[in-house]
């Protein structure tokens, strides 16, 4: 993801955004939450255990596949939703939980059983309305066998709105506009729009079944497998084949049109955008195929079936890497930064969407390494002496406004300069200390050991040790877990800001 905040700043530094998935620990919070039956089953816990936030994702299964039926009416302002969840119980459960922030639940089964439902997490609304429900609690009609493979189904309604999130200062997820719809929910709002588990260590597949009316066009993730004509409406069917973290998932409406490239591997590439889009906001999506294969030489084969976009109606504030099909903000208009949030959007299909966090505050193995992929395209477009002038560049602003350590830097600054910026000049270190070709070496093994899996920064840390062939922990302690970007004596002395000024 790309805050405004951070895209403002980019073109001053050298950044400006299978196996089976793992699964985060339970925290013992959520442990606690857990109670035994006599018959020895218990309930999932209510949390997956990520300290960024808690009472998010849910423990004791792992969900597999989702099937999402949303008949979507603009007219009444009103989301009529089926969800098909199939998921492999990974304890005897007597009840497991998915969430759900608000919306009303009108039914529950469970493998074609009708299943008792409780609303359960409730939170202060923002808007002085009452509590919010968090979670949705399903007991099956008989417990779940560990190993058992389930479907749960669930009917629900409202018109969501996007949730709170404490790392930004907006409502995630799904969000009604004047255009129609659009969805990007890092890091929480996933489940304001559908059941889940909300937490990008338990990935699975997705299908889409979206009903709108006429003229509305609906985008999602993965290929777009079937437009059904129902006279004065459509239901667009998407299907995304690879495993995806949650808050990757979206959805947009609107009057879209299509820019469809041709890519030489017979690739699908379509750009959705407004209608009324100039070609000057065109232009850099016309350049996509170029930027894919150059961050296929960088990174390997790209890991997806397909690598659209979607350019929205409105400034949405930012721009967001949702897997296959990457969201963008409207009214970018400098042509530079419009080929930098592409190539920083397009990197974490690598970094973040195939190999996602293990918890949170791994976040920068998902935002430095996108950020660092803007520098590369710049050696490659402009030569060695443009890039290593991105890293002075790079280098005196973080000294000087003595930016702290990308690893874990509390969830209030998961979206900070300290992510993006710190975070791709540890990679830019990386990559002095171990030789481009080593540093190459690292990039494609990195996204081929953990494709379609997590990844957490101790597993980062182990195979740069590996690749290097030699123990690189003083390299990670000053560089990436010191608070203070280590100093290079080529690149001169730098003065730093008064405490006041800093930005930690």
């Amino acid at each position: 993801m790309r805050t405004a905040a951070v895209s403002s700043s980019i073109l001053l530094v050298l950044v400006s955004c299978s196996a089976p998935a793992s699964r985060a620990p339970e925290s013992s919070a959520a442990a606690a939450l857990a109670s035994t039956s006599p018959t020895g089953t218990r309930a999932g816990a209510l949390e997956i255990g990520d300290p960024y936030y808690p009472g998010m994702g849910n423990g004791g299964y792992d969900a597999e596949h989702y099937r999402l039926d949303l008949d979507v009416d603009f007219t009444s302002d009103e989301l009529s939703a089926h969800a098909a969840v199939r998921a492999r119980a990974l304890q005897d459960l007597a009840s497991f939980a998915l969430d759900l922030y608000g919306l009303d639940v009108t039914a529950v089964s469970v493998d074609g059983a009708s299943a008792t439902f409780e609303r359960a997490g409730l939170v202060e609304s923002s808007d002085g309305k009452p509590p919010v429900a968090t979670e949705l609690v399903v007991r099956p009609a008989a417990p779940l066998s560990s190993g058992t493979v389930f479907e749960v189904q669930v009917d629900y309604h409202g018109w969501p709105d996007g949730r709170p999130d404490r790392s930004v200062p907006m409502r995630v997820g799904w969000r009604a506009a004047e255009s129609g719809v659009f969805v990007a929910s890092e890091c929480a709002g996933a489940s304001s729009w559908y059941p889940c588990n909300d937490h990008p260590s338990d990935k699975a597949t997705y299908e889409f079944h979206v009903t709108v009316d006429e003229p509305y066009v609906v985008a999602a993730n993965g290929i777009l497998v079937d437009e059904q004509d129902l006279g004065d409406r459509r239901t667009f069917v998407w299907k995304a084949r690879d495993p995806m973290a949650s808050y990757l998932a979206t959805v947009n409406i609107a009057q879209f049109g299509r820019l469809v490239l041709e890519h030489p591997r017979g690739l699908p590439v379509v750009i959705y955008h407004p209608l009324d889009a100039t070609e000057e906001e065109l232009a850099p999506f016309r350049q996509q195929v170029e930027i894919l294969d150059f961050l296929e030489s960088q990174f390997g084969p790209y890991p997806f079936e397909s690598a659209g976009g979607v350019l929205a109606y409105e400034q949405i504030g930012g721009a967001l890497e949702c897997q296959t099909t990457p969201v963008y903000s409207r009214g970018i208009k400098d042509a530079e930064m419009g080929h930098a949030v592409l190539q920083h959007e397009l990197a974490h299909q690598w970094f973040g969407d195939t190999v996602s966090p293990a918890l949170w505050r791994d976040m920068w193995l998902n935002e430095g390494f996108a950020s660092f992929a803007e520098a590369l395209w710049v050696e490659h477009q402009q030569g060695a002496e443009a890039y290593e002038q991105r890293a002075r560049d790079t280098y005196r602003m973080l000294r000087q406004r003595k930016v702290g350590s990308p690893f874990d830097p509390g969830v209030e600054r998961v979206f900070s300069s300290r992510v993006y910026v710190r975070g791709a000049f540890v990679l830019y270190g990386l990559r002095r200390e171990i030789g481009p070709e080593k540093f190459h070496e690292l990039q494609t093994t990195w996204v081929a050991r953990h494709r379609d899996a997590n990844a957490s920064t101790a597993d980062f840390v182990a195979l740069a040790s590996e690749v290097a062939g030699r123990d690189l922990g003083p390299f990670f302690d000053a560089w990436l877990y010191s608070d203070v970007t280590p100093e290079i004596a080529e690149f001169g002395p730098v003065e730093e800001l008064p405490e006041g000024d800093a930005a930690r």
